[in-house]
């Protein structure tokens, strides 16, 4: 094999033609023809049957000139042809007839006939058809049973099953007529159905064959005894003696229904109509008189006379007065009346029926307290039983008018009520009533109170509330009538609460004018808020809760709960839980002339009933305002100092209530620093807190914070108070009035609550200036400058960058009445200092004003100068001879001429451009150090605390401020040039 493989490939390797072909040739040969380069000529290679230079000459013999192709087309070959047969033929020359049946084509005994260029099957002796006899006939395709007749196919053939119609015949084409037997009785027409047949009675007839006649006379419908004839009945018909129809001919068409045979005075068809003989046809008015009861008869009627009257329409009036002899004695006077006479012109000491019973209830003057007395005759038969009545002046009560409902009340003291459920009637809507005189314009009067919830009223700056809790403590509804000086006028007043249709409404009465307050409270309240036996009245007392959270001064009389037909009188007796004192009400004015409040030292005496209230100018204190206040240094010396009071619970206000106000009065230099926090200092701490600081701009800022530190609300005073001399300061809280204040001299800020906002309470713990944990304030004229901070997790958030408190605290007070004593080893006498708080715990607080010895400190006074220190925290320095300044740092010159002087002048003038210069160079470059400081501690290249401050100096030498890498706004300071 190989050897064959070696041949062949040598033999094309030495092949002159191959290599030939591989030399580009350009004739174009024809029909076949093959260019070829021979001995450098190009010459075509022919293919069989053509010659010339291109091959373009045909040379081959015609195979077809002799038409061999008998049933076909004839192509001519070279030296051959082929037959292309018609339809039908075979063979090389076409002539062998094609037998189409040879195959079979006819399918299920179908008959194959052979055709010229096909074949034909025929299908009529089987089931089957189409060319080939291969589909299936389906003699039910056309549908041919009728009506829903069911086809099954046969062979050639179908059968049709109509049982399921109404139909038969071959197709199911012919109906079915049930009704041919006449089923239906009663003249009834017969509808044929499928299968069935359906009866169309006439009225009167029902069942399938109508042959049931309706009992229509079964229950008889004819009234007041009328007979009842059935129209169906065809016995009845043709007697003349009947009413319509009877009296002619039956008729199926109206047979239903039945005839009533009316009695006399009765018509309609069912003899239901009588005619009412009880009214007048004239005047369609009753014919019994004097209103009656008339019965209607058949034809008839009969009056019923009302007593007093008679007679068959009962028109005649009686006249007892005649019929019973003038029964009246004792010049009294018979009055006919309805049924009943009447004695008229009774003496006052007779009474009875008729004036003959002599009146004795008031005999033994049973009215006490010189109450006015009214006889009663209780009862006169068997025999007479008397009694009496007393119309009691207010502020008494009971059947003798000998039961005090007067009481007074001292702040503290109080009493309770509980409701008799017998008493009550839960069912109805309660009015609860009472009146009341008092000189105070802030108190919780009343409280009703039951398991779901608590109405009470009291007052609010001169203004009458009225609150609705819930069973969770929670306000849903409040009322309030502002009602100026007249509440506090001492004048007795009366108000009402009144729970009408699941609403409360408040009004009072003054001067004997009743008056609506034109405020619902609560609309929609559940039927349990009405009265029941759970329910009680609270009166007076209870420091801390309600509309202003104090107690009642004042008196209270004629307590009254009304509901539906009952009054209950809260007396002496009926009290429970009392320490009020009862039946009197005396006072006297307590802020009368001469006042009992210093004249230069109070600024207004308030009466508060039994006691009087001086408001103190700053610094006083004491019940007379006599009391020179405290002053107290704090930071003394670089200290930090603080004063902490761990609970305030005895505090409150004077008028009570969960009003209360800080107020102090303080001077300071330090801006950054803590003032006071109220609350839990702590980071675990659960409840909100107030905080006061002072900000980087000298500000004050009172915060109410979450116990997250968030804000709730935040003031800011508009002015410094690093001022260096005194500044006033008050911050006030009012829980029920939701809201913040504060007050720095003469401006005032103030932000309301939501009532969702909780609220500090003053019972936590105070602490002022400073504790543990905070680095001390600098000292602003100093230049040494603390670089250490405080510690980190140590309080709020709000605290970050905030020192100590440095500077002086005068006359700090809580609520006006209660002085603060911040420095806990003071040995107070509480007789000097009433109401003193002392602080529980202080650090470095001093008692009275101590200055910080800047000269001492910091020595700034040169030359020689001699330094003394000022107030406050500051210094003057009083230059030797030849030196000038504020640090005695520029020297004189002995001569000095004018023209020397403006050019000193010019030079100062060019040393204060050039240190405005150099301050403005000194911010860019501490811009610069704090955005590549931020940046390299970003990059924790170096510690946030590498450094404090960048301080600025003027040129005198004296600091015009700082910058801080933290972001904190620069702290100026006072220039001197």
């Amino acid at each position: 094999m190989n050897k064959f493989f070696a041949t062949v490939l040598l033999a094309i390797a030495f092949n002159p033609l191959v290599f030939a072909r591989r030399v580009k040739c350009d004739l174009k040969c024809k029909n076949g023809g093959t260019c070829e380069k021979q001995q450098g000529t190009d010459v075509c290679t022919c293919s069989p049957g053509y010659n010339g230079t291109l091959c373009e000459n045909n040379i081959r013999v015609d195979d077809c000139a002799s038409k061999p192709c008998a049933n076909g087309l004839c192509s001519d070959l070279v030296k051959n042809y082929s037959c292309s047969c018609f339809t039908g033929w075979e063979g090389r020359n076409c002539s062998v007839d094609t037998d189409y049946c040879l195959s079979g084509p006819c399918q299920n005994g179908g008959v194959c006939s052979d055709g010229n260029s096909t074949f034909t099957c025929d299908c009529s002796r089987v089931d089957f058809q189409g060319a080939t006899c291969s589909s299936k006939i389906d003699d039910c395709a056309s549908s041919p049973c009728q009506h829903g007749g069911r086809c099954t196919d046969g062979v050639r053939s179908f059968t049709c099953d109509c049982s399921a119609t109404d139909f038969n015949g071959p197709n199911c084409q012919s109906r079915i007529d049930d009704c041919a037997s006449n089923p239906c009785s009663h003249n009834a027409t017969c509808t044929d159905g499928h299968r069935d047949f359906s009866c169309s009675c006439f009225s009167g007839y029902s069942g399938k064959t109508c042959s049931d006649d309706v009992p229509d006379c079964s229950p008889n419908p004819c009234k007041f005894g009328a007979a009842c004839l059935q129209r169906s009945n065809q016995a009845l018909y043709g007697k003349p003696t009947l009413q319509a129809p009877f009296n002619g001919s039956f008729r199926y068409a109206l047979a239903a229904g039945f005839v009533c045979l009316c009695q006399n005075g009765t018509y309609g068809e069912t003899c239901s109509i009588n005619p009412n003989d009880c009214l007048d046809p004239a005047t369609n008015r009753s014919v019994c008189a004097h209103a009656s009861n008339c019965t209607d008869g058949l034809a008839s009627f009969t009056c019923h006379c009302l007593p007093g009257y008679e007679g068959p329409t009962c028109s005649v009036d009686i006249d007892e007065c005649e019929r019973f002899g003038q029964p009246c004695q004792n010049g009294a006077v018979c009055k006919d009346m309805v049924a009943d006479y009447a004695c008229t012109g009774c003496p006052a000491e007779f009474g009875g029926k008729n004036c003959s019973v002599r009146l004795t209830g008031c005999d033994s003057s049973p009215c006490q307290m010189n109450e006015k007395c009214k006889p009663l005759l209780l009862r006169e038969l068997p025999s007479p039983a008397h009694g009496y009545r007393c119309t009691c002046k207010p502020g008494w009560s009971g059947p003798q008018c000998n039961e005090t409902t007067l009481a007074s009340f001292s702040g503290s003291t109080a009493f309770r009520v509980l409701l008799d459920s017998s008493k009550l009637s839960t069912t109805t809507d309660c009015t609860f009533e009472l009146s009341f005189r008092t000189s105070l314009a802030h108190f919780d009067l009343v409280r009703l109170s039951s398991h779901w919830g608590d109405i009470r009223v009291g007052a609010h700056d001169s203004s009458l509330v009225l609150l609705f809790f819930n069973a969770s403590s929670s306000v849903i509804g409040r009322a309030d009538w502002p009602i100026s000086d007249s509440l506090a006028s001492t004048d007795w007043l009366t108000l009402s609460v009144s729970l009408t249709n699941g609403s409360a409404k408040l009004s009072r009465s003054e001067s004997g004018v009743s008056q609506l307050s034109g405020a619902q409270l609560v609309d929609g309240l559940s039927d349990s808020f009405k009265p029941n036996s759970r329910m009680s009245v609270h009166v007076g007392g209870e420091s801390g809760s309600g509309i202003d959270g104090g107690g009642f001064r004042g008196c209270v009389r004629d307590l009254r709960l009304v509901t539906g037909n009952s009054t209950l009188v809260s007396t002496e007796t009926t009290a429970e839980s009392s320490n009020a004192t009862w039946g009197v009400c005396s006072r006297s004015v307590q802020c009368g002339s001469p006042s009992p409040c210093e004249a230069k030292t109070s600024s207004m005496c308030s009466d508060v009933w039994n006691d009087f209230v001086c408001h103190c100018a700053a610094d006083y204190g004491g019940r007379n305002c006599s009391v020179e206040l405290p002053s107290f240094s704090l930071g003394v010396g670089g200290s930090v100092s603080s004063a902490m009071f761990a609970s305030a619970a005895g505090v409150s206000s004077v008028y009570g209530g969960d009003s209360w106000t800080i107020e102090l009065r303080l001077v300071t230099l330090s801006r950054g620093a803590f003032l006071l926090l109220l609350g839990d200092p702590s980071d675990s701490a659960t409840t909100p807190r107030l905080l006061a600081t002072i900000d980087h701009d000298g500000r004050l800022s009172a915060q109410l914070l979450h116990s997250n530190g968030s804000d709730i609300a935040a003031l800011t005073s508009p002015d410094s108070v690093t001022t260096g001399s005194f500044v006033s300061v008050k911050i006030s809280v009012s829980k029920s009035g939701r809201s913040l204040s504060l007050s720095v001299s003469s401006s005032v800020r103030s932000a309301s609550l939501s009532s969702a906002s909780p609220l500090p309470q003053l019972s936590g713990q105070l602490i002022i200036g400073g504790f543990s944990g905070f680095r001390a304030a600098p000292d602003p004229l100093s230049s040494r400058r603390g670089r250490s901070r405080r510690s980190v997790g140590l309080l709020l958030s709000s605290l970050a960058n905030i020192t100590a408190f440095r500077g002086l605290i005068s006359a700090p007070r809580v609520n006006s009445l209660w002085p603060l004593i911040l420095d806990s080893s003071r040995n107070i006498s509480l007789d000097y200092w009433p109401h003193a708080i002392i602080a529980t715990e202080s650090v470095g607080v001093v008692t009275g004003i101590v200055h910080d010895s800047v000269c001492e400190y910091d020595s700034p006074c040169m030359n020689g100068a001699t330094c003394t220190n000022t107030f406050f925290n500051s210094y003057k320095c009083h230059c030797s001879a030849g030196w000038h300044g504020a640090n005695c740092n520029k020297a004189d010159s002995a001569k000095q001429t004018k023209q020397e002087i403006g050019n000193n002048a010019s030079l100062a003038l060019i040393a204060g451009s050039c240190a405005a210069a150099v301050a403005a160079i000194a911010a860019f470059v501490g811009i610069f150090i704090v955005v590549r400081h931020k940046k390299l501690a970003a990059e924790k290249l170096i510690s946030k605390s590498y450094w404090a401050t960048l301080d600025l100096d003027g040129p005198t030498g004296v600091r015009v401020g700082h910058l801080r890498y933290d972001g904190v706004a620069p702290v100026p300071q006072e220039v001197f040039f």
